[in-house]
């Protein structure tokens, strides 16, 4: 059985912000198994903490200006760095739809039985996986230097 999402995210506060952005997708995502009780306040609480940013991210301009010109041209995103106030209140608002999860967690999912990919269903996941391709940021190749000898 799945542990509560809610208590993995609390044990995860330590290692980082990847598990609470993973965790604020799951809270809003259909292909969670999250019910709509679940998803529209988390879903609300983000749109909420993203407008709610908007003005901060006008403030702190200079800021992320000096963060924007200081990395790579290549890999700096702007929207990224010039939304970033904006993107971190979203995925802290969307965090209301999490005492929500809990309960249905306690109520509902805890007890549904996991579904198991039929045949045909793991074929087309094989397939959308082998399409992705590559991620799209610039990758340097690193070669094998053989010593000189």
């Amino acid at each position: 059985m799945r542990c509560p999402a809610a208590l993995a995210l609390v044990a995860a506060l330590p290692l980082g912000c990847a598990p609470i952005v993973r965790y604020t997708d799951e809270l809003t995502s259909v292909r969670s198994g999250r019910t709509v009780f679940v998803r529209a306040p988390a879903t609300l609480g983000g749109v909420v903490g993203f407008v709610a940013g908007v003005p901060l991210d006008i403030v702190v301009v200079p800021a992320t200006y000096v963060v924007y010109v200081s990395q790579d041209e290549v890999t700096r995103d702007p929207l990224s760095i010039f939304l970033f106030p904006s993107v971190v209140l979203s995925r802290a608002c969307t965090l209301i739809g999490a005492p929500i999860d809990l309960i249905e967690y306690g109520l509902w999912r805890w007890w549904q039985p996991e579904e198991a990919l039929t045949p045909e269903a793991r074929e087309r996941l094989e397939a959308e996986l082998d399409e992705g391709g590559w991620p799209k940021y610039p990758v340097t190749p690193l070669y094998p230097t053989t010593p000189k000898g």
